[in-house]
């Protein structure tokens, strides 16, 4: 065999490891048929709807009037101190609740209430209404305190986040998130959520527009996205220890063969 069909044997083996790795245009690039003229089939209106609160959520509510004293029985605080100089220091901070199994709070001088399924605007109306007779001008201040989403798999900084928000989209989530590598693949993203108890399962293409008026663009607290790994990727991470000897193996006894040969 001549040294040249050994060295075209090495570029041929080169070239198939370096093709099956590459990924298409149309693999990688979000959103393709969105064009500038092109507008969003929903008639304009963005499919979002505030989150609600759900069992094992913890918000916070601040009740203000313009007589402070009068508010203060309904606002639960606690107070923490420092003791690291000579004289201890107390800091009052605000307290969260925590909706029970029941979806229940227990609220000072009112009692239990029940606020799953509500969302944050309308925890405050439902507030100011049951409060007016002991406060005309009072105003509620509602917070989530865990609204926290998780992304997993294919991005480059997986993990937990806190939404200081009411809304964020699944974009500005993989954002968060430091976009999918290029090993993800975008037209493979499983969306886990939480409903009523039961896990609803969605699946996610971002190559199309079709992804911004879906009803999960927008998340939920405790949304979970999986960002699916590509077929390359899968292959790599199953033989690569096997594959790298094999390269290696072929690589030095076609350089022996050529030497031998010359």
């Amino acid at each position: 065999m001549k040294k040249t069909s050994y060295k075209f044997l090495l570029c041929v083996t080169l070239l198939t490891l370096f093709m099956s790795s590459c990924a298409s245009r149309k693999d990688v690039i979000y959103l393709q048929d969105l064009t500038q003229s092109s507008g969003i089939d929903n008639g304009g209106q963005l499919m979002f709807s505030s989150p609600v609160f759900k069992v094992d959520d913890r918000i916070t509510i601040n009740i203000s009037s313009i007589n402070p004293e009068a508010a203060r029985p309904f606002n639960l605080y606690i107070t923490s101190f420092n003791t690291g100089g000579i004289m201890s220091s107390g800091q009052q901070q605000q307290q969260s609740y925590l909706v029970d199994k029941n979806g229940e709070i227990s609220f000072p001088q009112l009692g239990k209430l029940k606020i799953v399924g509500k969302s944050r605007i309308e925890l405050e109306s439902f507030l100011e209404e049951k409060l007016k007779p002991f406060l005309p001008d009072v105003k509620a201040n509602v917070q989530l305190v865990n609204f926290r989403i998780s992304v997993l798999g294919e991005v480059s900084s997986p993990g937990e986040y806190t939404i200081n928000r009411d809304k964020i989209s699944v974009l500005q989530a993989i954002g968060l998130a430091g976009d999918l590598t290029i090993h993800g693949k975008r037209d493979d993203i499983k969306l886990i959520r939480e409903n009523n108890g039961k896990l609803e399962y969605h699946k996610i293409d971002l190559r199309t527009k079709e992804i911004l008026t879906s009803p999960v663009y927008y998340l939920q607290q405790n949304d979970v996205i999986y960002v699916s790994p590509n077929k390359p990727q899968v292959n790599a991470s199953a033989s690569s220890p096997t594959a790298s000897y094999i390269i290696s193996a072929t690589g030095l006894l076609i350089t022996i063969i050529s030497i031998l040969t010359r």
